[in-house]
């Protein structure tokens, strides 16, 4: 299963997905079962290099999604300000809007098989039911 999480609002060097791929980087219960890529920005690089987009992580377990899930909201609460997250898997994206074990549950809902059609869902996201992104 291939996972891709973007930061909204990230600043023009990247600096928040850069953030989120080092957290992730370094929790070792993502790192057990995924394997972690950033996804560097088309186009020109920035002053120190390609900047970071997004990070995808592949991985074979619906409990390694679970470690992922629960890794960006941990990495979410550290922030000075709740930068939005976006999971997409198969066409279905959805937002990290809290850690809390209901939060993350929506999520997991959303983005296993069998997801309910609002689960998880952000403004702006596609609902579950519905593969596609509204941007």
């Amino acid at each position: 299963m291939r996972v891709r999480i973007g930061v909204e609002q990230d600043t023009e060097n990247g600096e928040a997905a850069q953030s989120l791929y080092r957290w992730l980087s370094g929790d070792p219960e993502v790192l057990a079962g995924a394997g972690l890529s950033p996804v560097r920005r088309a186009g020109a690089p920035g002053p120190m290099g390609p900047v970071l987009e997004a990070v995808e992580a592949v991985f074979d377990s619906g409990v390694q999604l679970a470690s992922l899930v629960v890794a960006v909201a941990s990495w979410r609460s550290t922030r000075p300000r709740a930068d939005r997250v976006h999971l997409e898997r198969a066409g279905v994206r959805v937002t990290v809007d809290g850690g809390d074990p209901e939060a993350v549950a929506r999520v997991l809902r959303a983005l296993g098989e069998g997801g309910t059609p609002e689960a998880g869902r952000g403004e702006g996201d596609a609902p579950a039911d519905r593969p596609g992104r509204q941007d």
